[in-house]
């Protein structure tokens, strides 16, 4: 069934990120309609933004929403976050995912996106013989069910290696061939022999299936990984340039000058986008990797040579990630953060990584706020973005194709009112306070 046309809206004194002025901004049939002139007498809703900025809706480029919010539910670790003890951690709880616990926590992330202000999320959902088809079963029909409040791109993503379990490369192609929208990818999780092999057939399968590529690259911070430059050759042999994405990428951090160099000039030539998951990487160590993290894929040095790169979530209040709360504007301070991004410029470079450049980088329309544009929008309360970057108080209204889906609230309270002084002090002029 279609989805029913949206009532006119219209957001009178909005602030739009290019401008100090205040003007109205006038919804029609699900998209932008006016920008200024706006008729007096224009019917609908209106909202009296006060001030507040207008932007794009968030984009969440990279979550694993199967894993969301299963913290809970893991045994207590001595071990860190090392990479083999998060993925044994992450087969235990795996293996007892049930269809219910799937939908509950998969609705929890999803209206929480939706508060937050998310219209498009990619979600990566671990497609292999531990879980088999069920969690993506599980997500394609909350996909349907959310429809007319956010859009969801499902990834079929191998957690376990394609390379020496062929039942798992069988899964992959099922999963595309029943509800998953992307092929993703990990030659991190195979045997340093078989990484190469891992993204060979990964190549093959998306060409085959004529599907989009988003894999996990080079994630931990290890200057011997080479595989981003490999991901860029084979796009480009396979006639799939512009369709691959590379997620975390960041053994770049490690790599010599020289390398680095390479490896960028390699991907700008396959246009693969990438996107940065600095959350989850600043607290994914063990022994082998240095105590700063796992870095933020030398996002200066990208950005420099015109490389779009967007910032995802990653995980949420799981086996990866005990925190997160899947918002954006999070990610964004975070990213800034990390990658110390400060200027005002590049507080706005980092917006635009969970906004425009994270539309890109799922495919999806990136507009922005233009007439003509799809209205997916979020009116924030805060008039700057280091305001919404820090989650200053309060509100946000999500705007999904021209109507109000959600929003949320970030306020202050008192338990009890200070009491008021008892009598007023007058100090002369001339008194002196004590030093």
């Amino acid at each position: 069934m279609p989805a029913p046309i949206p009532e006119p809206l219209l957001l009178r004194n909005v602030r739009l990120l290019d401008s100090a002025d205040l003007v109205d901004v006038y919804l029609e049939g699900g998209r932008i309609a006016a920008i200024g002139d706006v008729p007096a007498a224009a019917p609908g809703e209106i909202i009296d933004a006060q001030g507040g900025l207008l932007t794009p809706a968030f984009v969440e480029p990279h979550f694993h929403i199967d894993k969301a919010l299963t913290f809970p539910q893991l045994p207590p670790t001595d071990h860190g976050k090392a990479l083999d003890a998060a993925l044994e951690r992450t087969r235990r709880v795996k293996s007892r995912f049930t269809r219910d616990d799937l939908w509950a926590r998969g609705t929890r992330a999803i209206e929480l996106a939706v508060g937050h202000g998310v219209g498009t999320l990619r979600a990566h959902v671990d497609v292999d013989p531990v879980g088999g088809l069920l969690a993506l079963s599980v997500m394609a029909e909350l996909r349907e069910r959310y429809l007319d409040v956010i859009d969801i791109q499902l990834v079929a993503f191998p957690q376990e290696s394609i390379v020496r379990d062929g039942a798992a490369l069988r899964l992959l192609r099922t999963a595309l061939t029943s509800g998953a929208d992307v092929l993703g990818g990990a030659p991190d999780v195979e045997l340093p022999e078989d990484r190469s092999r891992h993204i060979e057939l990964l190549v093959e399968l998306a060409r085959e299936l004529d599907v989009d590529l988003d894999v996990h690259c080079d994630y931990s911070y290890d200057p011997q990984q080479r595989d981003l430059k490999l991901l860029a050759d084979k796009t480009i042999e396979a006639g799939l340039v512009g369709r691959v994405r590379a997620g975390h990428c960041c053994a770049l951090d490690s790599y010599p000058d020289t390398v680095a160099a390479e490896v960028i000039e390699a991907i700008r030539a396959a246009e693969i986008d990438i996107c940065v998951c600095p959350m989850g990487n600043l607290l994914l160590v063990g022994d082998e990797i240095p105590p700063r993290g796992r870095g933020v894929a030398r996002l200066r040095t990208l950005l420099h040579h015109g490389v779009r790169v967007a910032a995802g979530s990653d995980n949420m209040h799981d086996m990866w990630f005990p925190f997160g709360r899947l918002d954006p504007a999070e990610v964004a301070m975070v990213t800034a953060v990390a990658a110390q991004l400060g200027s005002d410029r590049e507080i706005r470079q980092v917006f635009d990584m969970v906004t425009v450049n994270a539309a890109h980088y799922v495919r999806a329309p990136a507009d922005g706020v233009r007439v003509g544009a799809v209205a997916d929008l979020v009116v924030f309360s805060a008039s700057c973005l280091p305001d919404i970057l820090r989650n200053a108080p309060g509100r946000r209204t999500t705007i999904k194709r021209g109507r109000v889906v959600g929003g949320a609230e970030s306020r202050v309270w008192l338990a009890r009112p200070p009491a008021p002084p008892e009598a007023t002090i007058e100090v002369p002029i001339n008194s002196r306070f004590p030093p």
